[in-house]
């Protein structure tokens, strides 16, 4: 009979008071599975030596029952006996054969008596099969936890967003933003834009586009052919383009600024001193040269008794240039006064701010 079912029964620390009386070598390292092998057959191969140590006396009393227990044969193998016994008994005799029978009782005993047998058979392999699986698994790599992933993630994260930024800032977008923004926030501005769109308009409508040539159509790309346009110069040479645009000049650029540079009220408001530098003075001067607050209110009074009222000037301009004037711009008189209104309120919210602060 083993002496490992035994062992299987007994916890780890009974097995290592065990393997440090018989002097097991290399046990320390060893899970309980393979240390109940390794003793079993420690055991086993020394049981002269510790086979009267009295700690020891129930491993090797199961490990020699085999020869004090009743027979470990199998019902088969009985059989087989019994039948071999009667076939080779005298025939003269003629004796009535005895019949070996075999009482429930006995096959119960005996089958009582190979279940550990049985069960130390079928548990040995499982436990040895265990013990290389773990063996096995401790040599494969295993997966990294989540956190080890979740931190890997946040670390190429943080060397993207490094990149992006170093990126942006070699580009020197921001600086660029920072000047047009600076260049924008001005009444100076706001003015220009508004004589840029009257401009466009008027151009359109004075000097209007030629047709030069055409690309012809891409296969893939453009079906219809592309048509190249340029303003037409010849009309420089004809009154029609000069008549509508000194018109415009006149109501939106040239009167205003003159009347902006005589009505001028922060020159009234800052007047010079004898101490400023002449930098300071320089700076200041060309700041005050025209009042854009009276050149927005002069230029939307100018553009409403022009183009609303049709006056000609005394005569210098006829109804036809006026009206011309006046379609060709997006909105006609009535854009033409309201963003001088704009204009005007940018200039005063500018001039409020620079005097709080």
């Amino acid at each position: 009979m083993s002496g490992l079912p035994y062992l299987q029964k007994l916890r780890k620390s009974d097995l290592t008071e065990f393997a440090e009386t018989t002097k097991l070598a290399d046990y320390t390292h060893l899970k309980k599975a393979e240390l109940e092998v390794a003793l079993d057959e420690h055991l086993r191969a020394n049981s002269t030596t510790y086979g009267k140590d009295p700690s020891l006396s129930e491993y090797y009393k199961r490990l020699g029952g085999s020869s004090r227990s009743p027979t470990k044969k199998t019902i088969a193998e009985k059989v087989t006996e019994t039948l071999k016994s009667d076939e080779d008994a005298p025939a003269p005799a003629k004796k009535p054969r005895r019949k070996t029978t075999t009482s429930p009782n006995d096959i119960r005993d005996s089958t009582r008596e190979e279940e550990p047998l049985v069960s130390a058979l079928v548990k040995s392999p499982a436990k040895e099969v265990a013990r290389r699986t773990s063996i096995l698994a401790s040599q494969i790599p295993i997966p990294p936890s989540p956190a080890v992933v979740t931190d890997a993630i946040d670390q190429q994260a943080r060397r993207i967003r490094t990149s992006i930024s170093n990126a942006y800032d070699r580009t020197q977008i921001h600086k660029a933003a920072d000047a047009s923004r600076e260049l924008l926030s001005s009444p100076l501005t706001v003015t220009v834009l508004a004589i840029l769109l009257e401009a466009y308009g008027l151009r359109a409508q004075i000097l209007p586009n030629k047709l030069i040539t055409q690309i012809p159509a891409v296969p893939y790309v453009k079906s219809t052919p592309t048509p190249i346009l340029v303003p037409d110069l010849f009309l420089l040479l004809e009154s029609k383009f000069w008549a509508p645009f000194s018109l415009w000049a006149l109501t939106s650029l040239i009167l205003p600024a003159i009347i902006s540079y005589f009505i001028n009220l922060p020159l009234k408001a800052h007047p010079s001193h004898t101490y400023s530098t002449r930098q300071a003075a320089l700076h200041a001067n060309t700041q005050m040269q025209f009042d854009p607050f009276i050149f927005s209110l002069a230029k939307g009074l100018i553009a409403y008794l022009v183009y609303a009222n049709h006056l000609t000037l005394s005569g210098l301009y006829t109804h036809f240039t006026v009206a011309t004037v006046n379609e060709s711009i997006l909105g006609g008189w009535f854009a033409i006064v309201i963003s001088s209104g704009l204009s005007a309120a940018v200039s005063l919210y500018e001039a409020v701010l620079v005097k709080k602060y």
